[in-house]
């Protein structure tokens, strides 16, 4: 009976150990389980997350090279040059010179930008003292110096340094009769100039050369001369005669003379009569050629 036994209790045990080897082998041929789509859609996540990790190291890589590379580009050329570097003498002197050169430059450039500044500061003193005064039409002729001063006869044609643009012609005479000016500024009149006491009167600004000053602004140095002049003359009879006349002639000024409000040619002789007008320049100043005999005047001259 304990033969019969044990031989059923190997019998039963072995059939159960074959049953568990079974099952372990159907576990382990059991196929994988089925991935759901959420489970995809987290992979390619992961793996989009990867790559563009990826990419990210590799351009900050990229730029870190490219900027290092930058750097020592820029040291290099703001360095000195390597061929240059080593106690070489000989071979630094095209260098020493180059950096000299370059800085004679930049001193030339500065001086020609100081030099400019004070040439442009000195046309601006220049003009500044130029500059007319406003009230200077305001104010009245100085009184004339009418004595002989021989400025219009210096046989080297300058008088006090200055060079006289205008030289008498052998037939200057002084006249006979009184002529005189009488000048207006609108309705102001001005006291009158007595020309017959001379052969010729220079009229402009040098008040060093001239006769009859103009102040005007627009009016020349030596603007105009007044000369009197022995030529040929025609009675009322026919007859022929020599008699002394006045003329007027620009002398080439900026702004021009007129006659009778008329512009008249430089350096040319125009024949002056009784009531003729003058002006000079842009000057509202006339002047009015008379002589003691014209109607209503009176000789006040003594």
């Amino acid at each position: 009976m304990t033969m019969g036994t044990s031989r059923k209790r190997q019998t039963s045990s072995s059939s159960s150990s074959s049953d568990s080897a079974d099952s372990r082998q159907k576990t382990d041929k059991s196929p994988p389980p089925r991935r759901g789509r959420n489970d995809h859609h987290n992979t390619s996540n992961h793996s989009n997350t990867s790559r563009q990790s990826f990419n990210t190291s590799y351009n900050n890589l990229n730029n870190s090279s490219h900027n290092s590379n930058n750097r020592s580009q820029h040291n290099k050329s703001m360095s000195t040059p390597s061929k240059y570097v080593g106690g070489d003498r000989a071979g630094l002197e095209p260098y020493l010179m180059e950096r000299k050169r370059r800085k004679e430059e930049r001193d030339e450039e500065k001086d020609n930008r100081v030099k400019e500044e004070k040439r442009i500061q000195d046309k601006k003193e220049r003009d500044r003292k130029m500059k007319p005064d406003k009230n200077e039409e305001k104010k009245d002729l100085l009184e004339p110096n009418y004595e002989k001063s021989g400025k219009l006869t210096e046989d080297r044609n300058t008088y006090k340094g200055i060079v006289i643009k205008y030289a008498e012609p052998a037939e200057a005479r002084i006249p006979k009769t009184k002529w005189r000016l009488y000048p207006f500024k609108g309705e102001e009149t001005l006291p009158t100039m007595y020309i017959h006491r001379n052969s010729g009167y220079l009229i402009g600004r040098e008040r060093k050369v001239v006769d009859i000053p103009a102040d005007h602004p627009s009016c020349s140095s030596q603007h105009a001369v007044i000369q009197f002049r022995l030529v040929d003359h025609i009675r009322s009879d026919g007859s022929q005669t020599k008699k002394v006349k006045p003329y007027v002639m620009d002398l080439e000024s900026t702004n021009g003379s007129f006659l009778n409000n008329v512009k008249i040619e430089p350096r040319r002789y125009y024949e002056l009569k009784e009531r003729d007008i003058i002006k000079f320049g842009f000057s509202t100043r006339e002047y009015v050629l008379l002589h003691e005999r014209s109607e209503g005047v009176m000789d006040a001259e003594s």
